[in-house]
């Protein structure tokens, strides 16, 4: 397994978050779920592992669907990955504000990789800025933009084929923590395991874990993450190859008021 297969992966992310920027059929309302209080002052007011209480909905609705709710927003998903060697790495970061207009938006993509074969860092940016009908492209070194002016049919085929791709976060047997004020939205926090790893290659499973936080009024990612890492031999070993994957999902700026204005490249 190779740099390409990690960057693969990473794209497809990639390529997923960026139909977020056509966010149709917002979701209908979801009720604040009621969560049980201890029945007596003998109970523990500390937050505890338990099993996922009913009455605490633990399962994401669509990143999409959960976005297209909110009025505006700051969106980062990034994705790290190393191995089977120190050389063979790569980070893709998409970062996307949607303004407080409900039409404008700037997204951000960066990827910086390295191979066995090619272990010079390389790095690859992009920026793009929707505001009014003005869509903006700025790539490498940001000297140089290519302007077009979005066509409204060319924009509603993209909207209808957007509307039929959502990323769903993946939770497998969810363990409710607690509830937390994060990123100015109350949430219910989970913790998960990832089951499967290792199986097929017999490797050693260092971590397969992750955790989330649900916002309580309806139902949408806050923020994700989850860590993956195996080994084919024992640690601090060089012939050891080591693989490890990280994921990063995260929403701030929850309805804050956020103006997206084009740089001069762009006007």
């Amino acid at each position: 397994m190779n740099n390409k297969f990690w960057l693969l992966i990473a794209l497809s992310f990639l390529a997923l978050a960026c139909n977020l920027t056509n966010l149709v059929s917002p979701p209908s309302d979801s009720a604040e779920p009621d969560v049980e209080q201890p029945a007596s002052a003998d109970e523990p007011l500390l937050p505890v592992m338990t099993a996922t209480s009913e009455a605490i909905p633990s399962n994401p609705i669509g990143l999409r669907q959960g976005l297209s709710s909110l009025n505006s927003y700051r969106l980062e998903i990034r994705t790290i990955n190393n191995g089977p060697t120190a050389q063979d790495k790569n980070e893709v970061t998409f970062l996307m504000e949607s303004a407080s207009d409900g039409e404008s938006w700037h997204i951000s993509n960066t990827i910086i990789a390295s191979t066995a074969d090619e272990p010079e860092i390389s790095t690859d940016q992009s920026e793009q800025y929707k505001v009014g009908n003005l869509l903006c492209e700025i790539s490498g070194d940001g000297e140089e933009a290519e302007e077009t002016d979005v066509d409204p049919q060319t924009q509603e085929i993209q909207d209808a084929w957007s509307g039929l791709t959502d990323l769903v976060p993946m939770v497998s047997d969810p363990v409710y923590i607690d509830s937390q004020s994060l990123n100015g939205v109350q949430t219910n926090h989970f913790r998960f395991k990832v089951s499967g790893l290792g199986v097929d290659s017999g490797a050693e499973v260092v971590a397969a874990d992750g955790e989330y936080w649900l916002a309580v009024d309806g139902q949408y990612i806050v923020k994700y993450i989850v860590h993956l890492e195996t080994r084919n031999g024992p640690a601090g070993d060089a012939n050891t190859h080591t693989m490890r994957s990280e994921l990063f999902i995260e929403v701030k700026d929850i309805n804050q008021p956020i103006e997206i204005v084009a740089p001069a490249q762009c006007q």
